[in-house]
């Protein structure tokens, strides 16, 4: 039997303090950038799933990681001296019924459109290295998603 242990916090409850601190990051920053992107990739690679098996196979996209680049700036301009690298990772399932799904020429291109629809200034294919990480579903979770029931 487990122990259940109940305690009371000391705490105010949010809504009764007079001030709440909270962390706020804008559409630029590198973390919502990561965010956005994966769930573009998110959604293509659920269309390529329903396409290629009826319906969305396991996956999970949501890790990323946006590295600096360096730029020299100057008025009217600049130029990208060192491009950003964005890191895709976490696993997918890469194979169906004995077909290849290409998830990371999905991912690539689908984050590529992204940074080219939101980032006016950023060309996709001269200031950002992509770096794909993702690999296949454990034997596990994708053994789960095969089931019928």
């Amino acid at each position: 039997m487990h122990e259940i242990l109940i305690e009371d916090l000391p705490h105010i409850p949010v809504g009764d303090q007079r001030t709440e601190c909270v962390e706020r990051k804008g559409l630029g920053h590198p973390d919502s950038i990561c965010d956005a992107v994966a769930e573009s990739i998110s959604v293509a690679l659920g269309q390529a799933y329903l396409d290629a098996a009826g319906r969305v196979l396991h996956y999970n996209l949501d890790k990323g990681m946006l590295v600096a680049g360096q730029t020299s700036p100057h008025l009217g301009g600049g130029r990208v001296d060192i491009p950003m690298r964005l890191i895709l990772g976490d696993r997918a399932t890469s194979e169906y019924a004995g077909r290849r799904i290409p998830i990371g020429e999905i991912a690539e291109s689908t984050a590529r459109a992204w940074i080219a629809e939101h980032l006016r200034f950023v060309d996709p294919d001269k200031h950002v290295v992509l770096q794909n990480e993702i690999k296949p579903g454990s034997v596990e979770l994708v053994d789960i998603f095969e089931r019928e029931q």
